[in-house]
């Protein structure tokens, strides 16, 4: 393609240097090499689910599954012991359930074969950049499954596994039966499913023993909200903290008045558990703060805190990022300062 001979060239430079600070992390995925799986538990399972597994097909769910069946049996759905007759007994009432049966039809229906390809191929290309810049850590192969509500996600060694349940929609009648607040619906949309994986993912592969005050907490949640942002350079912040596009708008348009206001209130140290509950944890709104907050602002605010250090200290890449366990050091060094 050619360009116009009357564009200066100093706006060409300045072009070409902004195009390339977009994506300064992005990786080429095609030249990164991973072994990865990508299995579906509960489609295997729902040939034979209505009548429960006899012997033959139970050990060709074993054979097929030999780290994840004993996981989903004794610590995912907490059945018992794998290998216990009785185990299987309760795993068979379950299958045979009606109400269970249901969820499973569901399950099917919203997601047939095939239809998590290319769900599967962006966590695949969010996986080699991890890969790329964390060479040494595991890469997990990825099951699917339904675990009766009980799990989103669940990660163990060098599996993780996905609950489809937990995805079916916010429309979806079953999950006001059962008790689910009605601010947590907009989390059951497929759009989260991959970003929700990886964080599932990256929390647990970078869970450290901190934590102990606020500006900790924040400062950790802020460093897996950005290595999301990298590993999945297509998303929005809204998938990343699990937000509506309203909830992100609120956030940018009260940034200053919450940073301050954990200022003013001398919360960022704050090591009281009910305050970093406040502030950290899922609620439809944050008590004390303006119409329209929604829950885990902390979260957000960690985000903006630890964006804002890696742009001012541009000789830190991703993993030298994930190897700084002084808060306090991030926080001094980010020259973070919104307008009040």
């Amino acid at each position: 393609m050619r360009l116009p001979s009357n564009i200066p060239f100093l706006f060409l430079t300045i072009l070409f240097m902004y195009s390339c600070s977009e994506n300064k992390w992005d990786v080429d995925v095609e030249k990164v090499e991973i072994a990865q799986e990508f299995k579906r538990f509960e489609k295997d399972l729902y040939s034979v689910q209505r009548e429960g597994l006899d012997i033959n097909e139970l050990e060709n769910i074993k054979k097929q599954y030999p780290q994840f069946f004993p996981l989903y049996m004794e610590g995912i759905m907490s059945f018992g012991r794998a290998n216990d007759p009785l185990t299987i007994s309760v795993f068979n009432q379950y299958l045979r359930n009606k109400d269970i049966q249901e969820v499973i039809e569901k399950v099917h229906k919203t997601f047939p074969k095939a239809s998590l390809q290319p769900d599967f191929e962006q966590l695949n290309n969010a996986f080699k950049r991890y890969h790329y810049y964390f060479p040494k850590r595991v890469v997990p192969n990825v099951i699917t499954m339904t675990a009766a509500f009980n799990y989103a996600t669940a990660a163990d060694d060098s599996l993780l596994a996905i609950g489809l349940d937990m995805y079916l929609g916010g429309d979806f009648i079953v999950y006001p039966q059962i008790g689910i607040p009605k601010y947590k619906f907009q989390n059951f949309d497929k759009k989260y499913l991959v970003s929700d994986a990886m964080k599932a993912w990256l929390l647990t592969e970078f869970e450290t023993e901190g934590g102990q005050n606020l500006m900790e907490q924040m400062v950790f949640y802020g460093k897996v909200a950005f290595l999301l942002n990298a590993f999945l350079p297509n998303e929005t912040d809204e998938v990343f903290f699990n937000y509506s596009k309203e909830d992100i708008v609120w956030c940018e348009e009260n940034e200053g008045p919450i940073w301050f206001h954990f200022i003013d209130m001398e919360l960022l140290f704050n090591s009281e558990n009910h305050q970093i509950r406040k502030y950290m944890g899922d609620a439809p709104f944050v008590a004390g703060f303006p119409e329209g907050s929604p829950g885990r602002v902390g979260q957000w605010m960690g985000y903006k805190l630890v964006k804002s250090f890696m742009e001012n200290n541009p000789d830190v890449d991703i993993s030298g990022l994930m190897e700084i366990q002084d808060a306090n050091k991030i926080l001094r060094k980010s020259n973070y300062k919104p307008q009040r």
